[in-house]
Parts: structure tokens; C-alpha cells; sequence
């Protein structure tokens, strides 16, 4: 079976012009409304006060499109009515299949529903939870029954929306529930003046393509595919933030998403993309590994207990020397490389804060080192008290198991007993940064 081809996503700057395409359409035409609607305002019934384009807005406002049709044929070319007039009142007052085109595009741009989805949405798919928010449900082909919180330029758009199409929906009959209703004609140019639902066909994808002049990369013609926005609003999504989701669509497997989406970056963003992954590979090998922690001052038993720290930092005697002495303590533990480590630049001193080297590889822990790990291990328990469980294990739960397991065991009970003495005697406290200091 042939592998299926993904759609492939717009451009940044195709993206951006046919987003501001669909915006400049809206706000011509909602000015446009405004203006037949003043007239209508000011207009009364053509039959009994003449033909003006305040009467004929006032006509189509009020009798809807199909009727206002058959009125004006009746006054004839003799009361100075003809097709065109009609049609430019029509056009004016009603949405037009370009305009609905144009907002179920920037709709699609701002949700990324599947198109299927989006087509045939009801007015009852949406429930308003708030002035600023909305629930909208609609079916996927392939799944069934979905829902999504929409975002929040997506219900100003679902209200502006909802606004234009009202007078429309008046006169709409069995179609005033659906959602994308536009007056138009078929595609044979019949039925002027009908009520339509549909206006994202191929003749009018193909119509909104010549008439907005939107010019893709190629300088050819932009298509709208709504595959292709789709698939666009997913790739820019995953390039800002993450979601807590480890697929686009729950129904799909990794190895889809990544034929689907990931074949469509770069080369440059997967490099990019394979670098994260080794460092992010590296950062769990190194976190993996257990802590140095030395009871001997004795450079040659040092170096022979721990080679991987003594060739990871490339330490000679001298530098092992001055770690056991005590000459490159940070605060918790002695580092072996404190101008070479893994969280600044090369030459730059360390800034980690000071829980940071209970994972860090370089880091050295010494019996000297007890009473401000202990003080540590109460800076961890009073943090504990005062945030939620979610928030202390995202933020301390690996530095909290790493003292605890891993770094405080390996000291013997003497030595914590004595340690304990000696925090509470002194009045060290942790180097922290304004906002952590105990309140």
C-alpha cells in the first residue's frame, strides 16, 4: 500500500498573507454592511415612496433576499430597477459566499479543526461558557463526535461572525441554524437571491483564489486547502509552545505525527530537532549517574574511586588536590570544574542556584559539606509546606530525591548527628535570591 502523502504546510509569509487576505475582506465587507444597514434606517417601502438605494436596502432588510427579488421585478426597468441594483444592495446588506469563504478560513486558521468538521457546524454545536468564551463541538469523519475550548480570537471572530450573518438568518428558513449561510447563486449562475451553507466548494475555493490575489511563494495563485491549514496551524503551534500532549491527535500513533509533521520542517530545523534530543539524552545520562560523594582527602585514592569525574573534568592532580582541599567549594559540594560547567558558558562562573549541584556531574560531596546540605534539606521541607505538591515536585522533586536517597545516605549517622549540631549552631543560610528568602 502506498504511503499517503502529508499536507504540506504554508510558509511563513504565505501564512501571514492569507491570514491578512481573510481579515481585509471582513472588515470591507462588515463596512460595507454598516453602511446598507444606515441606509435601511433611513429608507421605507420603494412601492409607496420610490426606487433609492435607501428603498431598496429598507426592501431587501425587510422582505430577505428571494422576496425583495421578486418585488423589484415587479417594478420593472421603468422605476429605474434592474439586476444590478439588486444585486448591489443584496451584496451589501447579506454575506456573500467570498465573505463567508473568508471567514471560515480564518476560522479554520485560528482552530485547526479538520474541514470536515468545520463545514458543517450548527448553531448548536456552540456553547457560550462565558461573554469570552465558547465550547465548540463538531464531528470528525474519521473519529466521530469532538470538542475543543476555543481560543479567544477565534470567538471574536465566531461573534463577528454571528453578527454579519443575522439579518441573513432572519430570512434563512430551515438554514437559520446553520452556521456559514451566505446569499449566492449555483455554479451555473442560477437562483439568484437563494440561501446557501456551503461556501468552501472547489469553484469556490478556486473564485476566492483569482479574485483575493493572494500569491504563494511560487508566485502562482495561492490555493486554500484546508488540509493544509490544518496542518500549518499544528506545525506554528508545536514552534511556540508545548501543549502536555505528546500527539497532535490523540488517534494518532508517533510514528504517524512524525511522518506527518516532522517530515514537513527543514533541514535546519531538524538539526535543530536532533540536537534537543542529544542534549536532552545527555541531561538524563548524566542524572542517571550516582553522586560523588569522598571521605578521603587523598588525591591518588580520589582519582581511583572516580575516573569518570577525574576524565569527564579533565582534572590533573593539582585540580584534584584543590577540589578535596576545599579551594573550588560552591556551596553544597565541591565542583571540579567551576568555570567549565554544564549551566554557563565556558569561562563564565557558575550561577546555578544551589540545589542545582545535587544532579549536577561535576559536583564533589564531602563530609565538610553535611551541615548546608542539611540546611538544604530544611530550605526543601519549609518550600514543601508552601506550595501545592504539583508545583514542589515539577520545581524540587528530582534535587529533594537526589539529598534523600541518593547523597545523605552515604554519610554515616555520626556524621549527620554532628552536622545537625553544627547547622543549628550557626547562622549560615542558603545563598538565595531575594524572592526565596523565607518570609
Amino acid at each position: 500500500m502506498e504511503k499517503s502523502r502529508p499536507n504540506q504546510p504554508y510558509s511563513d509569509g504565505e501564512w501571514r498573507l492569507l491570514e491578512a487576505s481573510c481579515t481585509n475582506q471582513i472588515a470591507a465587507a462588515r463596512r460595507t454592511q454598516r453602511q446598507a444597514l444606515e441606509a435601511a434606517g433611513r429608507g421605507a417601502d420603494p412601492s409607496s415612496h420610490g426606487v433609492t438605494f435607501d428603498n431598496l436596502a429598507w426592501l431587501w432588510l425587510h422582505a430577505g433576499p428571494a422576496e425583495a427579488r421578486r418585488a423589484a421585478e415587479r417594478f420593472g426597468r421603468g422605476a429605474g430597477v434592474d439586476q444590478g441594483h439588486g444585486a448591489a444592495v443584496e451584496a451589501a446588506l447579506f454575506p456573500t459566499s467570498e465573505t463567508a469563504f473568508a471567514y471560515l478560513t480564518l476560522f479554520a486558521m485560528r482552530t485547526g479543526i479538520v474541514p470536515d468538521g468545520i463545514d458543517v457546524l450548527r448553531l448548536d454545536n456552540i456553547t457560550r461558557t462565558s461573554a469570552n468564551t465558547a465550547l465548540l463541538s463538531y464531528r470528525k469523519g474519521r473519529t466521530g463526535n469532538e470538542a475543543l475550548n476555543l481560543p479567544r480570537d477565534a470567538v471574536r471572530l465566531l461573534d463577528r461572525w454571528l453578527e454579519h450573518s443575522a439579518q441573513l438568518r432572519d430570512h434563512a428558513g430551515d438554514l437559520a441554524d446553520r452556521l456559514w449561510i451566505y446569499v449566492g447563486c449555483d455554479g451555473l449562475g442560477r437562483g439568484q437571491g437563494r440561501i446557501f451553507d456551503r461556501p468552501r466548494s472547489q469553484r469556490q475555493r478556486r473564485a476566492w483564489m483569482e479574485s483575493s490575489g493572494v500569491l504563494g511563494d511560487d508566485g502562482q495563485p495561492l490555493p486554500v486547502h484546508g488540509g493544509r491549514v490544518r496542518a500549518t496551524y499544528h506545525h506554528r503551534r508545536d514552534r511556540t509552545a508545548w501543549t502536555g500532549r505528546t500527539t497532535i491527535d490523540p488517534n494518532h500513533s508517533a510514528r504517524v505525527e512524525g511522518d506527518h509533521y516532522l517530515s514537513s520542517h527543514t533541514p535546519a530545523q531538524l538539526d535543530a530537532l536532533e540536537g534537543i534530543i542529544e542534549q536532552a539524552q545527555g541531561d538524563v545520562r548524566r542524572k542517571a549517574a550516582p553522586p560523588v560523594v569522598v571521605s578521603s582527602e587523598d588525591a591518588a585514592a580520589f582519582a581511583a574511586d572516580f575516573p569518570r569525574l577525574v576524565e569527564d573534568a579533565g582534572l590533573d592532580a593539582a585540580a584534584v588536590s584543590a577540589l578535596l582541599s576545599g579551594e573550588q567549594d560552591m556551596f553544597v559540594a565541591a565542583c571540579a570544574s567551576p568555570l567549565n560547567g554544564p549551566h554557563a558558558p565556558a569561562g563564565t562562573l557558575c550561577p546555578a542556584r544551589p540545589w542545582v549541584c545535587l544532579l549536577c556531574p561535576l559536583a564533589a560531596f564531602a563530609p565538610r559539606h553535611l551541615p548546608n546540605l542539611l540546611r538544604l534539606k530544611e530550605y526543601f521541607s519549609r518550600q514543601a509546606q508552601q506550595m501545592t505538591t504539583g508545583q514542589f515536585l515539577r520545581i524540587f522533586g528530582p534535587y529533594t530525591a537526589r539529598l534523600d536517597e541518593d547523597v545523605l545516605p552515604r554519610f554515616g549517622p555520626a556524621a549527620i548527628e554532628a552536622a545537625t549540631r553544627q547547622s543549628a549552631e550557626t547562622a549560615t543560610f542558603l545563598p538565595l535570591h531575594l524572592e526565596e528568602q523565607p518570609q
